[in-house]
């Protein structure tokens, strides 16, 4: 019975008072701003210390190419290339397309631009003229079984190239 009693008695007790912030002075105001000043001590050195942009090195400095030395060696794997289709171990379709790709090889090695992997329409858009004109003479060669040029005229082409290339 005491149990029972005692929860009469405090179900008869009034409820204590809540007390809300403004009850305790300036001491909340005070805690409020202390914690607006952490937290915009924070967002300040967050936003200065972080990086801006996207960081990326330098390029490298460009290596002068010798232009002359390039324009040999060049010149040097055409006369191989002919020299492979005169012996006969080149058809005419191979010979347009090695051509084709020691053409985009001094192009490369000449400018940087990576000619060798560059499509016709590539090339045209990468101010290469001289090496756009020659690889398109080459274009239907390398893509058709029985090509139809002149091996002559094609190795004439590529020297030419390499021979006027500045």
């Amino acid at each position: 019975m005491r149990a029972a009693e005692l929860a009469h008695h405090l179900a008869l007790l009034p409820a204590p008072d809540t007390y809300g912030p403004f009850g305790y002075g300036p001491w909340w105001l005070l805690g409020t701003v202390a914690l607006l000043l952490v937290l915009g001590a924070y967002a300040f050195s967050w936003l200065w210390t972080r990086p801006r942009g996207i960081l990326e090195p330098p390029p490298p400095p460009p290596v002068p190419v010798d232009v002359r030395s390039v324009k040999q060696k060049y010149l040097g794997m055409i006369d191989e290339v002919a020299l492979e289709h005169a012996d006969g171990n080149l058809d005419a379709r191979a010979l347009a397309q090695r051509l084709s790709l020691v053409l985009r090889f001094f192009a490369h090695e000449s400018t940087g631009v990576v000619a060798e992997v560059m499509t016709l329409r590539d090339l045209q858009g990468a101010d290469l003229p001289s090496v756009h004109g020659a690889i398109e003479q080459y274009y239907p060669s390398s893509f058709r079984r029985a090509a139809k040029h002149d091996p002559d005229a094609a190795i004439e082409a590529a020297r030419q190239v390499v021979a006027t290339w500045m």
